[in-house]
């Protein structure tokens, strides 16, 4: 292979880790909000945000 080709397959599989890492957050976050309101669970004063408003991910 050349060192262009080689080159170019590297910046295409850290787009696509980049690209599957940012999936996977989007997808947790959005299973926990669709989660039940007696699911949540606080620990630590860290509460998750259960509606979709912008003042609730304050």
């Amino acid at each position: 292979m050349k060192t262009t080709i080689k080159r170019q397959c590297v910046y295409a599989v850290a787009v696509l880790a980049v690209l599957s890492i940012y999936a996977m957050g989007a997808y947790r976050i959005e299973e926990l909000r669709q989660s039940p309101q007696m699911a949540v669970v606080c620990t630590f004063g860290h509460c998750l945000p259960t509606g979709a408003s912008f003042s609730a991910l304050r």
